[in-house]
């Protein structure tokens, strides 16, 4: 890191992708400025003047992270096409205002020295993911798709990385973040940050509540700084945890999604070689890799050579995820054995659409929200004809703002070229009228008193 810092960095918690809503990151990653936590949000005249400095990143005191965990039911068909579920468990991490704003900057930094890294190594379009200036997932998949109608005749393989933020090696990264240094030790300031993301302290969100009671929350921090001495630290029965794995970092914080990417470093440049010898591209975005090579290359061997690499840095694939699809010329149409996904999409050679399973998580949504703001609006005695539903229309529909699912979709179809993604939520609307109606005959007139 450069000395004499000291320009403005905003104080967002999360990583900012170039589109707004990214269905594949956009859970842990967000912009929000007025979460609560440890100590206050930045006004915006705070932001505007906040800056950071060696001295000062080495001198921080970080408060531990917040985390909770996210749970999502996937649905996953076998080689003989039977379909089962299994629900997967997302831990979340998020830092202070003050140290997210510090770790922002920092990144903002570091991220400059490994983007130099991936240009030296030649290997800067395989890494897609958690960088400015390369696109999102939307644009991402149809590079990808492009690239499939070009070759013409190739197989495409995706593989999943199991637990990838998880199960990222401390003396993996600490090398890798020496290569993009270009140093032999890391400074002081630097080596703060790293002791940060990998010996990381946090407290659970649900055993805050229960401690603190009613005291939580309270003039819009978690809790006061002595409250946070005697109830939550404290000398005995401590809430705080401490990973002390030498594996893991934690997900939710400005500077998680570059880290995980410098992990990979000598991984991403290893396999881009390999592949490219092979007369095929690889790409990674985040844990997702992606490879398209010749038919006349075995799959199988790539497969193992892939896995082997990766146990060598203490990590695995995810078996259930991994999709393979052949592309032929048949009667002089691109067409493929099965529809090959990719970052939230499909490709069959001729047609592009959002996955399905995208599609029932964002009506899945739609139905909890929905009922949870009539539940809101019937504990607060607001009669059913005068609830407030502008939030809702905002986050469920057309009508709201960028951030959300058929937003999102539009300009995946646009971008694809692909009036059949519209058409995969042309009811959007008319459902979630439906869910609204059901929410308030549930809520407000459970005994069917109401007619239809």
């Amino acid at each position: 890191m450069t000395r004499g810092m000291g320009r403005t960095v905003s104080a967002a918690p999360g990583y900012a992708p170039d589109d707004e809503f990214d269905p594949l990151i956009d859970d842990f990653q967000s912009s929000e400025r007025l979460y609560r936590h440890f100590d206050l949000p930045l006004s915006e005249t705070e932001r505007q003047g906040f800056s950071v400095t060696q001295e000062r990143i080495r001198t921080n005191s970080f408060w531990p992270l917040i985390g909770y965990s996210t749970k999502e039911r996937r649905a996953i068909k076998n080689s003989d096409g039977v379909l089962s579920f299994e629900d997967k468990e997302r831990p979340i991490r998020f830092g202070s205002h003050k140290d997210a704003a510090i770790l922002e900057y920092y990144s903002k930094h570091l991220s400059k020295l490994y983007d130099r890294t991936l240009k030296d190594l030649g290997i800067s379009s395989s890494v897609l993911a958690y960088r400015s200036g390369v696109g999102n997932n939307i644009i991402q998949s149809k590079n990808l798709f492009d690239e499939i109608c070009a070759r013409d005749e190739c197989t495409a393989l995706a593989m999943d990385i199991k637990g990838f933020f998880d199960n990222i090696r401390h003396v993996v990264l600490f090398q890798n973040l020496l290569r993009v240094k270009g140093v032999e030790r890391l400074s002081d300031a630097d080596f703060s940050v790293f002791k940060r993301m990998s010996k990381f302290e946090w407290v659970e969100t649900k055993e805050l509540k229960e401690r603190l009671g009613k005291h939580y929350g309270r003039a819009g921090r978690i809790c006061s700084s002595s409250e946070f001495r005697d109830k939550v630290r404290g000398n005995h029965n401590s809430l705080i945890r401490t990973n002390e794995k030498e594996f893991g970092i934690p997900q939710g914080t400005p500077l998680s999604g570059l880290y995980a990417n410098i992990s990979m470093l000598h991984f991403d440049e290893v396999v881009s070689k390999l592949v490219l010898s092979l007369g095929g591209s690889y790409r990674r975005y985040s844990d997702d890799l992606a490879f398209l090579l010749p038919k006349a290359v075995q799959i199988e061997m790539v497969l193992g050579e892939i896995t082997c690499r990766l146990a060598e840095i203490g990590l695995d694939i995810s078996p259930k995820k991994t999709d393979i699809s052949v592309f032929s010329r048949v009667d002089g149409e691109l067409r493929s054995d099965k529809p090959f996904q990719y970052l939230g999409f499909t490709f069959d050679g001729q047609y592009t659409l959002i996955r399905q399973s995208s599609i029932n998580k964002y009506y899945r949504k739609m139905t909890r929200g929905t009922r949870g703001k009539i539940w809101a609006a019937k504990r607060n005695k607001v009669p059913s004809d005068q609830i407030f539903m502008r939030d809702l229309f905002k986050k469920y529909t057309h009508f709201g703002r960028t951030r959300n699912f058929p937003r999102y979709a539009y300009r995946a179809s646009a971008v694809h070229s692909s009036p059949e993604i519209r058409r995969q939520i042309r009811r959007h609307m008319t459902i979630f009228k439906l869910k609204v109606r059901e929410s308030i005959d549930a809520i407000y007139y459970p005994s069917d008193a109401r007619l239809p």
